[in-house]
Parts: C-alpha cells; structure tokens; sequence
C-alpha cells in the first residue's frame, strides 16, 4: 500500500466501477465521507479501489471479510454509510 494520496479527481474516477451498485455505493461514500476520514483511512479506501468487483462486492454484502483488519474497518464504514 502507498503511503502518498492520489489526487481525488482520480479517486473519484477510481470509484467508478463495472457495476452499478459498486459506482452508486462508492460514488456516495466518496462525495459524503472521504474527506473526514483519517490519513490512514483515506490510504485503505485508495487501496481497497484496486481490488477487483467481485471481491468488493462481496465485501459490502458481507458474503467475504477481508482479512487486513484495516480493510475491514473501511469496509465497515462503508457498509454503515450506506445503511445510515
């Protein structure tokens, strides 16, 4: 994982995905939370863009559970804002 952010236009672009439901629920997260995250926790979200849609997919419907307990927490933030 890169400890250097990448400029939010790219995030952004990043957020945008194969799958509807990926672009809708990463979009909004992105638009709404990203920018109150911690330094560390805006690093997973980057990192967790590389990831393929499938695995996220089965991340945000609590089919998989990421292993790195940082992912994890991401994931969960996620999942809750989608929830709230």
């Amino acid at each position: 994982m890169s400890d250097e952010l990448l400029p939010k236009n790219k995030l952004r672009w990043g957020c945008r995905r194969g799958m509807l439901e990926l672009d809708i629920l990463l979009a909004d997260f992105f638009e709404k939370l990203y920018d109150d995250l911690p330094m560390k926790e805006k690093l997973v979200f980057q990192a967790l863009l590389i990831e393929a849609d499938q695995t996220l997919l089965g991340y945000f419907m609590g089919h998989e559970v990421p292993e790195d307990k940082e992912i994890l927490n991401v994931v969960e933030k996620i999942r809750g804002a989608v929830a709230a």
